[in-house]
């Protein structure tokens, strides 16, 4: 489900872009799921991977963590 919703963002991001340059075309086409591997659905989705990092749990070496805290 959490892909759908990052493919979906993309779609959207991207046609709303495209539409505002003037390619109606295209931007219909990405709105319809057919224009996936277009660089700026590619964009789009490079952007979404970096605003909502996976989260994983803190390395920990030796018995403590050593990234995430404080002193």
């Amino acid at each position: 489900m959490k892909n759908v919703a990052k493919i979906e963002a993309a779609r959207a991001a991207a046609a709303k872009y495209l539409r505002g340059q003037g390619y109606e075309r295209e931007a219909s086409m990405i709105a319809e799921g057919h224009g996936d591997d277009f660089r700026e659905v590619r964009i789009a989705l490079a952007l979404w991977n970096i605003m909502h990092p996976a989260l994983t749990p803190p390395i920990k070496k030796g018995g403590r963590r050593i990234a995430g805290e404080e002193c």
